[in-house]
């Protein structure tokens, strides 16, 4: 069964051969991402540009050449020396949006952290408040690099968007604090926020498809718990963020995609009401926070598949590899057992995690090794 295959056929219950896996090593990986890019027309005047991947990706020569480069005459004129993301600094997005960051050479590829939006002070400027263009097809131009083509024969290809979900983006437009006080004394201005954000994912979808035909699934991630709970009640996610999702569910299922969401955090008491969206697969780093076992409930009923790590701030990283092995196996006796409905993750910066290069093989190995259906759909040690 080819990769494409198999990953369609597991997320939607449909007898796979085997669960399958993203991993880093991308001849053994069933998936391959898309992510966008900066637009090379944006070019801040006063702040270093924010990219994605961080300082971690701004220092690489090939990334400046080839992706995307803060043009000499810009950096020049906000004084900012020519190994600007060495040091510690505050850049800027295509949102308005500042991010501080420690500056590294190190192979951390973590954004660093968004520190004030555009409209944080108050509202007023939300009606001039002006969104990147999702569209721009410079954005795309990893999926027409002819290597990515070539890698993405027979792989499920995932179509990363260009920024975070609705949650994430109105905390960092808006400022988190104030829009947690905004769901309540400010409700139509967060409504509006909504609406003026809605345009900006639907276009990106479109143009996804429009660019490479054959993607077969669209990924955001929206963080939307701590460790022990939801930033947000149901009832809260319902009024603000549920429409919003069902509309960009809705296009990207018109399309012949699958929606993947990702999301930090303990999350179980808003699941039941995103998957209401029709979101068709919850990817979790941190899978034990929400709970496995909570999982089952979902798979039982076929309403949503799941796409796991080793648990990226305990097993994978602290574990042994017969943790991780053990770890693998519990995914798929609570979760992948019946006729698909799991996926294993591996996470992309392992070099940021520290994690142990034989957990990282102990994953891979765990997922071949038990992950294994008969012609019947069903895991025979599981019998």
């Amino acid at each position: 069964m080819k990769s494409r295959e198999r990953v369609k056929r597991a997320f939607h219950y449909e007898k796979p051969d085997r669960v399958p896996m993203f991993s880093m090593n991308l001849i053994k990986s069933d998936f391959l991402y898309s992510i966008l890019f900066n637009s090379k027309i944006w070019q801040p005047e006063n702040y270093p540009p924010h990219v994605p991947g961080g300082v971690y990706s701004i220092s690489k020569l090939y990334y400046r050449l080839l992706v995307y480069n803060w043009k000499k005459k810009f950096r020049k004129k906000a004084k900012y020396p020519k190994k600007w993301w060495k040091y510690p600094h505050t850049s800027i997005d295509e949102w308005n949006i500042l991010w501080k960051s420690a500056g590294t050479n190190s192979k951390d590829i973590t954004k660093g952290h968004p520190c004030f939006g555009p409209i944080q002070d108050n509202w007023d400027n939300l009606d001039n408040f002006k969104l990147p263009d999702g569209s721009n097809s410079d954005r795309f131009r990893l999926v027409r690099f002819k290597l990515w083509k070539i890698l993405a024969k027979n792989k499920y290809t995932v179509g990363a968007l260009g920024t975070n979900g609705f949650f994430n983006i109105c905390s960092q437009i808006r400022g988190f604090n104030n829009i947690l006080i905004d769901f309540v004394r400010n409700s139509k201005k967060v409504h509006k926020l909504i609406e003026k954000l809605i345009p900006y994912y639907l276009d990106q979808i479109k143009e996804y498809k429009n660019q490479y035909p054959k993607l077969d699934a669209i990924y955001v991630a929206d963080d939307l718990g701590t460790q022990k709970s939801p930033f947000i009640s149901p009832t809260i996610f319902n009024t603000f963020f549920k429409q919003s999702y069902k509309k960009v569910v809705s296009l990207t299922h018109d399309l012949d995609m699958d929606f993947i969401l990702h999301s930090c955090g303990q999350i179980f008491e808003l699941m039941p009401n995103i998957i209401d969206t029709g979101v068709d697969v919850f990817q979790f780093d941190s899978p034990l926070m929400t709970g496995v076992e909570n999982f089952k409930l979902f798979s039982e009923q076929r309403k949503v598949a799941f796409w796991l790590s080793s648990n990226i701030q305990s097993t994978y990283i602290l574990g042994t590899p017969n943790d991780v092995e053990n770890e693998i196996k519990y995914y798929i006796e609570q979760v992948g057992k019946r006729e698909g409905g799991l996926a294993i993750h591996e996470y992309d910066s392992n070099s940021t995690l520290g994690t142990p290069k034989e957990n990282i093989m102990a994953q891979r190995e765990a997922t071949l090794k038990w992950g294994m259906y008969n012609q019947d759909g069903f895991i025979d040690w599981l019998i």
